[in-house]
């Protein structure tokens, strides 16, 4: 097989043989009768929620009634208001759109709201400049202060607006009426355009969105709120809708007393039609990492992604479907890349928890690695590097000490079945199932004679981000700061909130935490006994603790001793003995140490 990496981004072939759902998804964009319609495409990060709405873009296109607008929020925040960044956008796309003459008659009200919207962008600079009280109602404290003032202090920091132009700003924002009589003129002349072309439809697709800082998120749904949900009109919003609920209870807290998620309400309102992309199980698992194999080694791979589309949803992606796809006898790459999709898929479902963005990212950092020891003239097999990589993953303490090179024989005696013999280096790992189940499988690794090379292409491939918490999905990132939070409440939802992220999410996590708390020079002991807490519900308590026995002791106070106690109840007796003598390596803790340790 090549030895070719992929894009991260949406697909332009379906992998994940989401044709049912586009479909569906496109039925009700294209249903009068259900318009103005907001439609929400819900998944994780990574999930596939971008292939997903290119799909379903690729189906209005092919509609000659309906126009499809793509909308990135993402792009434009810290640069435009998000509200008039919209606005705009769709208004461009339908004043210079060339499909079918679309919105012709509509022409000239679509110019005049244009215009309006240029007058937002300008006003959008003084939001930004300190002006935010001019749209929230609080128009009337420019008598409190000298008009000559506010046009000096927003040309101080917006050279670019004249003082004509701000005084028309101004005045046209005197009163809260004037804002009111705006948005709903705004309204209906959108909605006239509509009225005018009859049987021309507009879809909007909002994707990113989850990427966005929550005042961001909430300025583009008051946007659809307010100016642009009138019939003809169809919102298809991308986003995980877990942060779409943190950035609403941002601002609208729950109502105390009152069993009431506000959040849950607040989308139920927006989001009409929710569709949530169901999670890979390991048989398309399996088929999406054979497909991904195939994608970078075949000229007829089309073929196949046909083929898969018209699979039955208990049909099985085999061989053999290639075979009767291509009417032909598979190639040998064929072959080895359902052969090294059969030896993974089944352990990579359970890490990755079925997520195609995690299942690419996996295979590109094992391309490059093999592409980083081409270049020092050395083979790497993608077997050999894939079991490896999956250890990495699941059990990253372990790999550390299979990196002792006097491993390699009692390595060969846990490949064997020998749990008998005396153990040293491998004492830890004999009882663990997992380890037990890997060391068996194909390929055995006491047989690879460069196993060292593969090691140093795996230190060498984690230099590349500086710290776990560069890799981390935005969704986890959150979490980190709200596992860092002062708040014990913060901490623990947090806490509660990662057992849902896939196992390899969750180990960088637990990884990017340690990192954050040792930067400070004394390390918080609540947040540290979160940590052991995060650690303990993921079951990587032995990883804890090497992580804690890599500090210098001198940096482990009586303090941090003390919120060991429900952690160290939880470790097998060797593990515990094992922290235990490295935590009276300094003397000042013994009176701690001792006390934790006889609980």
């Amino acid at each position: 097989m090549a030895n070719k990496m992929w894009k991260d981004c949406e697909a332009e072939l379906d992998l994940l043989n989401f044709t049912y759902l586009s479909e569906q998804v496109a039925e009700i964009a294209k249903d009068d009768n259900l318009s103005p319609a907001t439609i929400g495409i819900y998944g994780d990060w990574g999930s596939g929620k971008s292939t997903l709405m290119k799909l379903v873009k690729s189906l209005l296109d092919a509609d000659e009634n309906t126009l499809s607008v793509e909308f990135n929020g993402w792009l434009f925040e810290g640069y435009e208001d998000a509200k008039t960044a919209l606005c705009g956008t769709i208004l461009d796309a339908m004043h210079n759109n060339e499909k079918n003459n679309f919105f012709v008659k509509g022409k000239d009200k679509i110019t005049e709201l244009l215009k309006q919207v240029d007058k937002g962008k300008l006003l959008s600079k003084g939001i930004k400049y300190g002006l935010d009280f001019l749209l929230t109602g609080g128009v009337g404290t420019i008598t409190e202060l000298t008009l000559t003032g506010l046009i000096s202090s927003i040309k101080q920091k917006a050279g670019d607006v004249s003082e004509d132009e701000i005084k028309k700003l101004i005045d046209t924002l005197k009163t809260e009426e004037t804002k009111r009589t705006e948005i709903k003129n705004f309204r209906k002349t959108f909605k006239e355009i509509f009225d005018d072309c009859k049987n021309e439809r507009l879809v909007v697709f909002i994707d990113e969105l989850d990427r966005c800082t929550p005042d961001t998120i909430l300025d583009i749904f008051e946007a659809i709120r307010l100016f642009l949900y009138v019939p003809g009109a169809t919102f298809i919003i991308g986003a995980d809708e877990r942060l779409v609920s943190y950035a609403v209870k941002t601002k609208y807290r729950d109502i105390p007393g009152h069993d009431i998620d506000i959040s849950k309400e607040y989308l139920e309102k927006l989001v009409q039609y929710p569709v949530k992309i169901p999670q890979l199980n390991e048989q398309e698992v399996k088929q999406y990492i054979t497909c991904l194999l195939l994608q970078i080694e075949d000229l007829d791979f089309k073929k196949i992604a046909q083929a898969i589309q018209n699979m039955g949803i208990n049909d099985e992606f085999t061989i053999e479907s290639v075979k009767t796809a291509l009417g032909k006898e598979p190639t040998e790459n064929i072959k080895e890349a359902f052969d090294l999709s059969n030896q993974i898929y089944s352990s990579l479902a359970a890490l990755m928890k079925g997520n195609p963005r995690h299942c690419k990212r996996f295979f590109n950092t094992l391309m490059m690695r093999i592409s980083l020891a081409e270049k020092r003239k050395i083979t790497l097999q993608k077997k050999v590097l894939a079991k490896l990589m999956l250890a990495e993953y699941y059990k990253p303490t372990f790999i550390e000490v299979l990196m002792n090179p006097e491993s390699k024989g009692e390595l060969k005696q846990l490949e064997s079945g020998d749990n008998e013999s005396e153990y040293t280096i491998l004492k830890d790992w004999i009882n663990d199932e997992w380890v037990q189940k890997w060391v068996k499988g194909e390929p055995l690794l006491s047989s690879i004679s460069n196993l060292s090379d593969y090691f140093y292409f795996s230190r060498e491939s984690r230099k590349i981000y500086s710290s776990n918490a560069e890799i981390l999905s935005t969704q986890t990132k959150i979490l980190l700061q709200n596992l860092l939070n002062s708040s014990e409440a913060v901490r623990n939802k947090a806490i509660e909130a990662a057992s849902q992220l896939a196992p390899s999410e969750q180990i960088l996590l637990s990884k990017a935490m340690f990192e954050e708390l040792i930067k400070e020079e004394i390390i918080d002991g609540k947040k540290f006994k979160s940590y052991l807490e995060l650690a303990k519900n993921q079951n990587q308590q032995r990883e804890a603790v090497a992580k804690i026995m890599s500090l210098p002791n001198t940096r482990i106070t009586a303090g941090l001793v003390g919120q060991m106690t429900a952690f160290v109840n939880t470790l097998d007796i060797e593990t515990k003995g094992t922290l235990k003598t490295y935590l009276l390596t300094n003397s000042k803790l013994s009176n701690s140490v001792n006390t934790i340790f006889k609980k």
